[in-house]
């Protein structure tokens, strides 16, 4: 399996492999980092409600980095290929300036320049990924990235958790000095991946192309997904982090919890990549998702180590590979545009749509924040949420689905 696998990924076109590469690095930089970031502004802080404010700002830089330059780079008609290199200086500027943050609103901004580069990072790769690969070979292609991820979550925090140890308990540094000093140099490999990537200069966004994002009826339904994954993704990033720091008590306990289970879950995705298809990808995503809501709504009610194991052992086996599906079905909802004009419209107008949603979903648990009192009571609800957000984009990937089966059934009857 391991040797069809990789001759799979040799026989990858060269811009594809880079791809996967560019992807690796930087999900090899988060890992390390990601997960520890909460973690540093809640023990900084004290505040659960700047976390949640925090990550706001953070998903708005997002926005302003994929936005703006996307609207800019169609109206100059730009190389958009030139967006790796800066997303990578401007992730690994910020993560350095975490360093430095002595008030809130330092934390803000530092949390504002990492959402930018992470905009930057992901307008140029969500575009090249639909310029080189095709929906046949998607499948196979998340799961090369998902796998290679659930490694590099395995090597990130165990590397994060040995710079934590060293700086603090040996060299007296400070808990997190060596983490944010070293994880920034790690996006340097990714300037050796560039060459095979070729030029892409958008056309310019019509106001055809707003038109047709509102009443095409494949992204009225992709608008779900969109809400989904805007809600789960705000929960996601805040919630389990913080929920396994209560349970666990130190982030050096948490770092070494981190790097359990990554390799088994590795191996799932590389077997279900043998069997995965365009045809299975919805059911497999369906039976994925039912797993990881129960194990997170348990997880929520019981609020115990041994709760934690449970969700832990079922996010790290279905997750990675819902996440391949989900990927894979972003891409062609980021696909969808005018016959007349390609994907580019609809990847901008998809991605402010999921701000709006990231935010609306975040203030909607500040309110829930101000409303409750305890901690544990809070993040309990904040998994409660997170399992909504898992449902609904399920939902709208499954009528999203439905509507490209009915397109698909119209064109061959014209025909």
């Amino acid at each position: 399996m391991l040797r069809t696998t990789f001759e799979r990924f040799i026989a990858m076109r060269p811009s594809v492999q880079s791809l996967v590469f560019l992807y690796w690095i930087y999900a090899f930089a988060g890992s390390m980092v990601g997960v520890f970031t909460q973690i540093f502004l809640y023990q900084k802080f004290t505040s659960l409600s700047l976390n949640v404010t925090a990550t706001i700002i953070f998903y708005t830089g997002i926005m302003l980095g994929f936005c703006v330059p996307g609207f800019f780079a169609a109206v100059w008609r730009l190389n958009l290929k030139q967006g790796f290199a800066w997303s990578f200086l401007i992730i690994a500027g910020s993560i350095l300036y975490f360093l430095h943050i002595g008030t809130t609103t330092e934390a803000y901004l530092a949390m504002l320049l990492w959402g930018i580069g992470q905009g930057v990072f992901w307008l140029t790769i969500n575009t090249f990924e639909l310029t080189e690969t095709k929906d046949a070979e998607r499948d196979f292609y998340s799961s090369a990235l998902s796998a290679g991820n659930q490694v590099l979550s395995l090597a990130g925090p165990a590397v994060a958790t040995l710079f934590i140890w060293f700086s603090g308990s040996v060299l007296h540094l400070g808990t997190y000095t060596l983490l944010f000093t070293f994880a920034p140099a790690i996006f340097l490999l990714g300037f050796f991946c560039f060459s095979h990537i070729r030029d892409y200069r958008p056309q310019p966004i019509e106001w055809a192309d707003v038109n047709y994002y509102f009443t095409d009826r494949r992204n009225q339904a992709a608008q779900l997904f969109t809400l989904g994954t805007g809600i789960q993704q705000m929960m996601g990033i805040i919630v389990p982090p913080l929920v396994i720091f209560f349970i666990l008590g130190t982030a050096l306990r948490v770092g070494v919890y981190n790097t359990l289970f990554a390799i088994f879950a590795a191996l799932c995705i590389l077997v279900v990549a043998q069997y995965r298809t365009p045809s299975n990808r919805i059911v497999i995503y369906g039976v994925t998702t039912v797993g990881v809501v129960l194990a997170i709504v348990w997880f929520g009610y019981a609020f115990s180590f041994m709760a934690l194991v449970i969700y832990t052992v079922v996010d790290g086996i279905f997750s990675p590979v819902m996440n391949v599906s989900a990927h894979v079905i972003d891409l062609g909802a980021m696909e969808i545009g005018r016959k007349e004009s390609d994907f580019y419209a609809t990847m901008i107008f998809r991605d402010f749509f999921l701000w709006v949603w990231r935010c609306l979903g975040g203030m909607a648990f500040l309110l829930i924040i101000a409303f409750i009192g305890a901690e544990k009571t809070m993040l309990s609800v904040g998994l409660y949420t997170l399992a909504i957000g898992f449902l609904l984009t399920y939902t709208g990937a499954f009528l999203l689905s439905r509507e490209n089966k009915k397109r698909a059934q119209r064109e061959l009857n014209v025909r």
